[in-house]
């Protein structure tokens, strides 16, 4: 099995990948839709997350904590978008022959923000997620984690060298 071009191993990666952001695409307009709705209808919110911690402690005004909560799964979730777009069209452009396009630098370098934005709403869900609703739920720096967001940073900077390179050759006569 080839590894680029049409039915090789990138082209498999891409549908892959396709099908995993129509699910994750659903997060997103789910998670939107309850942290919008905690801004509009805080009774809803509050039963809600009632029914997430299987308990029934009677509707109160919703918490800073529960609206953190929605705003950090909303924030994770689009995150997880983000990072599933910019990998698609990376495979494209490797499918296509040309993995050092200029495109894929800005690309490699959203993929790092996306990572940055999964760890940090990791982060605050750990600190404002309800007790009840996840038991233990507590944030741990990743070192690993955060080493390959530095990773993908300077990959951006190498795609950024290879392009520059790509076109001073494409210069040459």
């Amino acid at each position: 099995m080839k590894l680029i071009g049409r039915r090789s191993v990138a082209s498999a990666l891409r549908w892959v990948l396709g099908f995993v952001n129509i699910f994750v695409t659903v997060g997103v307009i789910a998670t939107g839709l309850l942290l919008l709705t905690t801004l509009i209808v805080p009774d809803f919110a509050v039963g809600f997350m009632n029914g997430l911690a299987d308990s029934d402690s009677g509707l109160r005004p919703l918490l800073l904590n529960e609206r953190a909560s929605f705003l950090a799964a909303f924030i994770a979730s689009l995150s997880t978008w983000w990072i599933l777009n910019r990998l698609r069209r990376m495979f494209l452009a490797v499918n296509q022959g040309d993995a050092f396009e200029r495109a894929n630098v800005g690309r490699l370098q959203g993929i790092g923000v996306g990572l940055i934005g999964i760890e940090i709403s990791a982060a605050v869900l750990a600190r404002f997620v309800p007790r009840g609703i996840i038991d233990g739920l507590e944030y741990e720096i990743d070192l690993g984690a955060w080493l390959s967001i530095l990773i993908v940073f300077m990959l951006a900077e190498v795609f950024r060298q290879g392009a520059r390179m790509r076109d001073e050759q494409q210069m040459t006569v």
